[in-house]
């Protein structure tokens, strides 16, 4: 989704488990889709592109995840939803994992994500 585009998911009543992708840094369209959410979700799945957190992230973006991390944190305590992170390993990167701490810090902090990393070595 580019920047702009609004994902409301205030009608789909019975939706349980959400995957998020994205390719770009920037993650407030995801922040405001989670907020739309009135059915009993069981899991949200966030699969950033690799190559998002090769070049520096801008202040916005840090900003974006950082209310991503305080909702998601809202998730895991109200609704015992715990958040995973899957992300692609690409040689000699540390992918997600290097940036998660920074961008996801109250949710690496007190333990409450799951960070899954995987090889798509060809």
């Amino acid at each position: 989704m580019g920047r702009g585009v609004e994902l409301d998911l205030s009608t789909a009543t019975k939706l349980r488990d959400l995957v998020f992708r994205s390719r770009q840094p920037n993650v407030r369209w995801i922040t405001r889709a989670l907020q739309s959410v009135k059915s009993d979700l069981r899991r949200i799945t966030l699969k950033p592109d690799p190559y998002t957190f090769i070049n520096p992230i801008h202040e916005t973006n840090f900003q974006e995840w950082w209310d991503l991390d305080r909702l998601l944190v809202q998730f895991r305590t109200s609704r015992s939803i715990c958040p995973k992170v899957v992300h692609e390993m690409k040689r000699d990167e540390e992918g997600m994992s290097g940036h998660a701490l920074t961008l996801l810090p109250e949710l690496t902090r007190r333990g409450l994500v799951d960070l899954v990393k995987y090889s798509n070595s060809r």
